[in-house]
């Protein structure tokens, strides 16, 4: 998801640091170029890109982006944990869950935001910011065995509308994206079990599950001037996931 987030914002002219654990792409992904690192595909596409070292269940990795300008914050880096009831789950499994998903979005979005407020307002779009966060579906209805998964998701789509409500004033925009079942390499397990695959398209009203650039296209929206006057909101990306259980 994030490899297509990057493609796609980098089709539209932005420079793009890619911040992540290690250049390359999961081996178990679903890209038929997944062999090439993102910022080289971006790069040899005649983009700008780089790619930074950061764990964002730590903190002080965060620390250490440091940027004299930054227009854009996508927190896409997350941790999705096999499915299982929630009595089985773990304090260690929530502590990392909620520091990657918690406190990792928190820290980067407090981070950007300060570098924000250094920065002029745009006089063309009248932004000083954008920041989107990936959430879930998953943080907006319950969904079986993924309890601190939705409660770590949940915890975004909150944030989000808090760091929105505290800095509408300072002219930052602040969204989060909540994905439906999409096909990626975080969620590849499921996509490998037939029965789970034939769960989720029954749990999903449109007729077929997700992909990476569905969610790629509404981040790209939400950083254009023409949603400038978009804050705070969480919108679902989801094929109707969140809407209901279809016939």
């Amino acid at each position: 998801m994030g490899r297509a987030i990057a493609l796609a914002l980098a089709r539209e002219g932005a420079h793009i640091v890619c911040a992540d654990l290690k250049p390359e792409a999961a081996p178990h992904s679903f890209e038929e170029d997944k062999h090439i690192p993102t910022h080289d595909a971006i790069s040899n596409n005649g983009g700008v890109a780089e790619f930074r070292k950061c764990d964002m269940g730590k903190p002080e990795e965060i620390y250490e982006l440091r940027f004299h300008k930054i227009d854009i914050l996508i927190n896409n880096a997350g941790l999705w944990l096999p499915l299982r009831d929630f009595v089985e789950e773990t304090d260690d499994m929530w502590d990392r869950m909620m520091g990657i998903n918690g406190k990792g979005t928190a820290v980067s979005m407090r981070q950007t935001i300060k570098q924000f407020l250094k920065q002029p307002i745009d006089p063309i779009s009248g932004s000083r910011g954008r920041i989107v966060n990936i959430a879930s579906s998953a943080g907006i209805v319950a969904v079986a065995r993924e309890a601190t998964y939705g409660a770590s998701k949940a915890a975004i789509s909150m944030l989000t509308r808090n760091a929105a409500l505290d800095h509408a004033k300072d002219y930052i925009n602040v969204n989060a994206v909540c994905p439906g079942v999409v096909r990626t390499a975080l969620s590849s397990t499921n996509f490998q079990d037939p029965k789970i695959i034939s769960e989720m398209k029954k749990g999903t009203p449109w007729p077929r599950l997700g992909e990476p650039k569905d969610i790629a296209n509404v981040v790209v929206f939400l950083c254009t001037d023409e949603a400038v006057w978009v804050t705070g909101q969480n919108i679902a990306v989801d094929g109707g996931f969140t809407v209901g259980i279809p016939l």
